[in-house]
């Protein structure tokens, strides 16, 4: 399963691969504009994703994401500083798999839920 990380913090996305990286192919982003690069350039089968970040929050992406044909099927898991309640609902009103809030859920949590999403049938690993 190819994962775009998306989070601008160095330490999480060396935490997510030491803790992740022998089971997914997890690509690095650190903004908005280089998750979308990514996105329009390699398939990807799964957002994980912090919502702030310097240049908007992720929600712009998820949203772009759910209108694009090719794209608009791929879950997204939240793992933010932000723990707020109207923050989490409209996430899951996007239709995110799952949300984990910084601080309180560990990395061990996401990679669960991410190794559950792999076993589903309907995502195939990426061999592009």
């Amino acid at each position: 399963m190819r994962i775009l990380l998306l989070d601008p913090d160095e330490y999480y996305h060396q935490q997510f691969h030491a803790r992740m990286g022998q089971d997914f192919d997890v690509i690095p982003a650190r903004s908005l504009e280089s998750a979308k690069k990514i996105l329009s350039e390699k398939k990807t089968d799964l957002l994980l994703a912090e919502l702030l970040l310097e240049d908007g929050a992720s929600f712009s992406i998820i949203k772009e994401l759910r209108m694009q044909r090719d794209n608009s099927a791929v879950p997204v898991v939240i793992f933010s500083q932000i723990d707020n309640l109207e923050d989490i609902e409209a996430a899951l009103s996007l239709g995110v798999s799952g949300y984990f809030v910084k601080g309180k859920d560990e990395i061990s949590d996401v990679h669960r839920l991410l190794l559950t999403l792999n076993s589903d049938p309907n995502l195939r690993i990426s061999s592009e």
